[in-house]
């Protein structure tokens, strides 16, 4: 699977993810629910980030931001 491909399926469940978590949290609908699945959309966005956008010992990103 390509770098790109993967980040941005990654990205977008995480952010689909905190979306649906943030709006039955507003419905107060199973509220220790909704928390657990913000902290894990979180989780899953900074996890991305960090294996796709930031260098790691002197490596070069996988996804360059700023070339």
């Amino acid at each position: 699977m390509n770098s790109y491909v993967g980040a941005s399926i990654y990205l977008i469940i995480g952010f689909a993810s905190l979306v649906i978590s943030l709006y039955l949290a507003g419905k107060k609908f199973l509220l220790g629910i909704s928390f657990i699945a913000f902290i894990f959309s979180l989780l899953i966005i900074c996890f991305t980030i960090f294996i796709y956008f930031l260098p790691e010992a002197g490596m070069p990103p996988e996804i360059p931001l700023f070339e």
